[in-house]
C-alpha cells in the first residue's frame, strides 16, 4: 500500500537524479512528466508528492543501462541521521522492536513510499513490504530501496556494521535477477517467495540498543506526534534542519560553521535562510536546549548538573541562568516538582 504523505523532501529526488548523472542518464529525461524541475530538486526546502516520485522512478528504470540495483544504491545513501526527528526517534528506541514500531507510527515523515509491517516467524523476523497501489515498473526500485535503507538503519541502531543475518525476498519468478541483485547488495536474495520482504533473526528484535535514551525518545515522539498532526509542517524549513542537526547530538557545543558544513551550505547562506525564516541559529539553539533540559528536569527528575552536561553547557551557572531567563523558574524547582525523582 503506498505512504500517502502529503508532501515529500526533495533530498530523496537529489539522491536519484546524482545516481542518474553517474549513469549518463539524461536528468530533465528521468524528470520529465513529473512536474519537477532540476532547480527545485536541487533545493532543499521544495516539495513534491508521492505520484512525482513514482513518475520520476519510473523513468529512471526506464533509461538507465540496467534496472537491478538501482534502488539499492540510491537507499544505501540514506541514513537514519538524514530523516530528522523521525530518524532520531529510532535511534533512541529501547529495542529494535520498539524503533520498527516507532518508525511504523510515523512512516509518513519518512522517505516510504511503500507501507510496510513488521512479522515473526519463529527464528526469523521480517520487514514485510506492501506493494498494493505501486507500478509493477516501479516495485523493483522500491524493495531494493527499502531494502537498502532498513539495512543501514538496524545496522546503525544496533552498532553493526555486518550483515546480521538479513535476506531479501521477492515474489518475482526470475532466478536471474536474484543472483545479479545478491552480487550488488551482498546479501542472499530469495525469489518465488509470497511477498516482498527483508527478514533477518528474530533475536535482534529485543536486544538493547546502545542510544537508548527513554527522556530523549519521549521528547522526539511529541514532536513526531506534532508533525503528523500538521501535515504542512512534515517538512521543515531550514530551521528545522538546524534544529534535527543540534539534537542529533546535543550534549556537544556547536557552532554554526559547523552545522552549515552538515548541512553542505555556506555560513552566510544558512545566515540568510534562517533571517528569512525570522530566527537566528543562536535563538534555535537555545530553543532546542531548553526544552530538552526542561523534559529531562520534568519527566526524569535527572540533577541540574547532569541535564546541564546533557544539554552542552560546560557551566551549570550559565545553564540555570539561562534557563531561569526562559521559563522564570529556576532548573531545581521544575525537578522539585517531579515525582518520582531519578538520582
Amino acid at each position: 500500500m503506498i505512504v500517502r504523505a502529503n508532501t515529500r523532501s526533495a533530498t530523496i529526488l537529489k539522491v536519484i537524479c546524482e545516481h542518474a548523472e553517474k549513469l549518463g542518464v539524461d536528468v530533465d529525461a528521468c524528470l520529465e512528466g513529473s512536474g519537477i524541475s532540476q532547480d527545485e530538486v536541487s533545493d532543499p526546502q521544495a516539495l513534491h508528492n508521492t505520484e512525482q516520485e513514482l513518475q520520476i522512478i519510473t523513468n529512471f528504470m526506464r533509461l538507465a543501462p540496467r534496472s537491478v540495483g538501482l534502488g539499492w544504491i540510491v537507499g544505501r545513501d540514506m541514513h537514519v541521521h538524514a530523516f530528522g526527528i523521525w530518524g532520531f526517534a529510532i535511534l533512541t528506541s529501547p529495542t529494535l522492536r520498539s524503533a520498527i514500531e516507532t518508525s511504523l507510527d510515523y512512516i509518513n515523515l519518512s522517505s516510504s513510499i511503500a507501507d510496510y509491517r513488521l512479522e515473526e516467524f519463529g527464528e526469523r523476523a521480517q520487514l514485510t513490504i506492501n506493494m498494493d497501489g505501486i507500478p509493477d515498473t516501479a516495485q523493483r526500485f522500491i524493495l531494493e530501496r527499502h531494502c537498502a535503507i532498513s539495512v543501514n538503519f538496524i545496522q546503525e541502531i544496533l552498532l553493526a556494521p555486518g550483515q546480521v543475518g538479513f535476506k531479501i525476498e521477492t515474489p518475482e519468478p526470475e532466478a536471474s535477477y536474484g543472483l545479479d541483485l545478491s552480487m550488488i547488495s551482498n546479501l542472499p536474495v530469495l525469489t518465488g517467495q509470497p511477498a516482498y520482504a527483508l527478514s533477518f533473526p528474530s533475536a535482534l528484535l529485543d536486544q538493547p540498543l546502545a542510544k537508548s535514551d527513554p527522556v530523549s525518545l519521549r521528547f522526539c515522539l511529541e514532536q513526531c506526534e506534532a508533525l503528523s498532526q500538521n501535515a504542512a509542517d512534515i517538512l521543515p524549513p531550514w530551521s528545522q534542519k538546524v534544529r534535527d542537526a543540534i539534537l542529533d547530538n546535543i550534549s556537544s557545543e556547536h557552532k554554526i560553521e559547523e552545522i552549515s558544513e552538515r548541512l553542505t551550505v555556506t555560513e552566510r547562506t544558512l545566515r540568510r535562510r534562517l533571517t528569512e525564516e525570522g530566527t537566528s541559529f543562536r535563538e534555535l539553539y537555545a530553543d532546542v536546549r531548553m526544552a530538552l533540559a526542561h523534559e529531562l528536569l520534568q519527566t526524569a527528575g535527572l540533577n541540574v548538573e547532569t541535564v546541564a552536561w546533557r544539554v552542552g553547557y560546560s557551566e551549570p551557572a550559565s545553564f540555570a541562568r539561562a534557563f531561569s531567563k526562559k521559563f522564570g523558574q529556576t532548573p531545581g524547582e521544575v525537578r522539585r516538582s517531579n515525582v518520582p525523582r531519578v538520582a
